[in-house]
């Protein structure tokens, strides 16, 4: 278990958006009852997480474990001695070009699209179904402020997926995320600012992860399992 919060599988403002002129709004049932995108996407606070802001990294902004964070910063510590030593790929855009991709040490995928990896103790992707007539799917970037029709239209069709979410989209828009999950999809981590996790340091990655899971468990009060 690589967190304190027990995570199935592997931006907007700087602090979390409480507005004098926003209202409240207190349940998945209320927002999923509103038809109008425009008013969908009308910021409100969700008093479950309304004074949370300070325990997490602002918006759209590289995590950092926060200075005063002593359970993050002693998951890290544990963690620390078991990650692979591969360096930070830096700017992606430049790096790409100096890569050594014929022999690809790192694994790396956005240069080879590998899914074997070479780390010793570190599992490879999993990439296909074995299974006959299964398909599997998945939606990347969420939660949207105008979700409705989408999770509406899931459910007409009977259907379930996989939402890779985004901690500072579920910042803003908590109640979205949360139907997702009382909708029963399966909910997985994509980062707290959807930047390139293998040009992050290590701590960076780390932090990027662990506080979108802490506030995914603050939102929805389930438990995001790490595998």
């Amino acid at each position: 278990m690589l967190f304190a919060y027990p995570l199935a599988v592997v931006a907007l403002f700087s602090t979390l958006p409480t507005f004098v002129s926003a209202q409240d709004r207190n349940s998945v049932e209320e927002q999923a009852a509103i038809s109008d995108p425009a008013e969908q996407c009308q910021y409100y606070n969700y008093p479950p997480i309304a004074g949370q802001a300070v325990n997490f990294p602002k918006t759209w902004e590289t995590a950092e474990i926060l200075p005063n964070d002593a359970a993050a910063r002693a998951k890290f510590d544990e963690i620390s001695k078991s990650i692979p030593n591969i360096a930070s790929k830096g700017n992606i855009s430049q790096t790409l070009g100096t890569y050594d991709a014929k022999n690809d040490p790192d694994c790396w995928w956005s240069a080879t699209e590998c899914t074997t990896a070479k780390a010793e103790g570190v599992p490879s992707d999993i990439v296909l179904v074995p299974e006959p007539q299964t398909l599997g799917y998945g939606f990347d970037d969420g939660p949207n402020c105008s979700h409705n029709a989408f999770y509406d239209y899931l459910t007409s069709q009977n259907q379930k997926a996989t939402m890779f979410y985004i901690g500072s989209n579920v910042l803003g828009w908590p109640l979205q995320a949360k139907r997702a999950l009382e909708d029963g999809h399966e909910i997985c981590v994509h980062t707290w600012s959807h930047q390139a996790m293998t040009g992050l340091s290590n701590e960076q990655a780390f932090a990027e992860i662990y506080y979108t899971v802490g506030l995914f468990n603050a939102t929805t009060q389930a438990k995001l399992i790490v595998m």
